[in-house]
């Protein structure tokens, strides 16, 4: 599958019209909300048990997958995974939105919900020029 332009670029759009009108933490807001009743669903339908790592790498694996996006976990271990996206899921915002604040919309929810209380920072990042964004999540 190739990467879903027309999903991600819907995405991008409100992002833009919401930060335009609103600024840029109520569009920040609106894609947290966004994110966390889309891959909530998703993830629930799934199945998953909370707190796996092997769990979190598949479901994540699978839907990032399902729209378009290239990523790999170099390493899930039992307090520990490596999470990359080979592919700019937004590269429509770049320049208009810190990296990390965008990422922060996703990843949080992701990791609460999969995983409970882990953390992650980021490490490599496609906007700095690196070859993959870098997420490294481990228990608390």
């Amino acid at each position: 599958m190739t990467y879903n332009a027309a999903f991600f670029g819907a995405h991008e759009a409100y992002f833009l019209v919401i930060k335009e009108k609103y600024g840029e933490a109520a569009a920040l807001d609106a894609m947290r909300k966004v994110m966390e009743l889309s891959l909530g669903k998703a993830y629930s339908a799934m199945g998953f048990t909370k707190g796996d790592p092997h769990d979190f790498a598949r479901v994540v694996g699978e839907r990032d997958k399902s729209v378009g996006l290239l990523v790999e976990f170099p390493v899930i271990a039992k307090e520990k995974i490596v999470y990359r996206f080979l592919t700019d899921s937004f590269p429509g915002l770049k320049g208009h939105v810190d990296a990390h604040e965008l990422d922060a919309t996703y990843m949080k929810f992701k990791i609460s919900f999969l995983l409970g209380n882990w953390k992650y920072k980021t490490t490599r990042h496609l906007w700095k020029g690196d070859a993959f964004t870098e997420h490294v999540i481990e228990k608390s």
